[in-house]
């Protein structure tokens, strides 16, 4: 211990005696440093907005789809995500337009990044508009932006402002074209039904007309209405059946265009068409043959008259909650424009070059002291 103390005392001794020389390394070290970070390195600026997403609902117009798979959003989302809990789905969805390429394709367009960025390639564009972007998401609910540029503070401000302006548009849009395409199959099945009641219709009283054949209300007439009549019930019951069928047929088709094909909801819809099929099949063996053809037409006509009523409803809705189920970003703090750079910090950057260059110099000024000691220990 008393040789430990010994060494520090006659190490700062050493330092003493050679403050000229530490001085004149920090004053050198300290003109180099401030003529680097003043000189020569660039200043940048950062812009930042933070946005608030919607409370989640049921649907997004079909743009909450996106996030059915955690695992395939892009970059690190998906890594960081995975172990996370309590983060809206609306928070995801944000990052994940936000990081897309036509996001960037976009600004890079727009203010033409790749001349700013002096990139031959796109990619390159792209790599270096992102390593100058950052979106984070916090876990209070927010989705931050900042966006920092290199000696221009309007740039920096206007690409941060863009990447909000092109996160709604995308929601917008692809919210929207979703709506119009569930809409737009809505009409064609509407149409369609409405034209397959026409000819059931004309079908039925065709049927009526050749057999004597009553449907409700009236005393039955000849032999089929004895056959027929018994099982208005099961008519009744098979058209309710089939009716279910078709809505869950319509409900398959729309969210097989939606998620994955392993989609539990899928499979689920698939085992539900199956059964109803064999319910239906089990019924249609119980009857009759001519009460059979009777009921075919019956219960076809009686699915289109329900099936109508569905669509008209499931139209009407899509119609109402077409704008409402298109989240938006709430801008919550606005973008500003850079007032001060925000990198370098050059009078950090010059005190931790001084400070370094100065605990170098001590210990090579004490090293070569103790190093000639013991050399002219040796020669004595």
């Amino acid at each position: 211990m008393a040789e430990s103390g010994f060494q520090a005392i006659d190490s700062l001794s050493i330092i003493l005696r050679r403050w000229r020389l530490l001085a004149a390394v920090c004053l050198v070290t300290g003109l180099a440093a401030a003529v680097v970070n003043f000189v020569f390195l660039p200043r940048w600026f950062k812009s930042t907005t933070v946005l608030l997403p919607p409370q989640d609902r049921s649907s997004f117009g079909g743009l909450g789809m996106l996030l059915s798979n955690i695992q395939n959003l892009p970059g690190s989302i998906s890594r960081i995500a995975t172990g996370m809990t309590g983060f809206s789905q609306s928070q995801y969805l944000f990052v994940v337009v936000l990081n897309s390429e036509t996001v960037a394709d976009s600004l890079i367009e727009k203010f033409d990044l790749q001349r700013v960025y002096k990139k031959k390639y796109h990619f390159e564009t792209v790599k270096e508009l992102r390593t100058h972007t950052s979106i984070d998401f916090p876990p209070e609910g927010q989705v931050v932006v900042s966006v920092e540029a290199k000696e221009d503070s309007v740039l920096a401000f206007n690409l941060t402002r863009e990447y909000v302006i092109q996160l709604n548009n995308i929601l917008a849009d692809r919210g929207i074209h979703s709506a119009s395409n569930k809409a737009a199959f809505l009409e064609a099945r509407m149409d369609e039904t409405r034209k397959n009641l026409v000819v059931l219709e004309d079908s039925l009283r065709h049927f009526q007309e050749s057999n004597r054949v009553v449907t409700s209300g009236e005393q039955p007439e000849g032999l089929l209405e004895l056959i027929t009549m018994p099982i208005k019930s099961s008519l009744e019951m098979l058209a309710l059946i089939q009716a279910d069928r078709e809505s869950k047929s319509i409900e398959l088709r729309v969210k097989q265009g939606l998620y994955r094909k392993e989609h539990p909801d899928i499979n689920l819809l698939k085992k539900e068409i199956s059964e109803l099929d064999r319910t239906i099949t089990r019924i249609e063996r119980a009857m009759p043959g001519v009460a059979l053809d009777f009921s075919r037409i019956y219960r076809s006509l009686k699915l289109q008259e329900e099936l109508f009523l569905l669509l008209s409803a499931q139209y009407e809705e899509t119609r109402i909650n077409e704008a409402d189920d298109t989240p938006s970003a709430i801008v919550l703090d606005e973008a500003r424009l850079p007032e001060y750079k925000y990198r370098p910090r050059r009078l950090l950057n010059i005190g931790i070059t001084v400070g370094a260059a100065l605990i170098l110099a001590m210990i090579f000024v004490v090293l070569g002291e103790r190093l000639k000691s013991a050399a002219g220990a040796d020669r004595n």
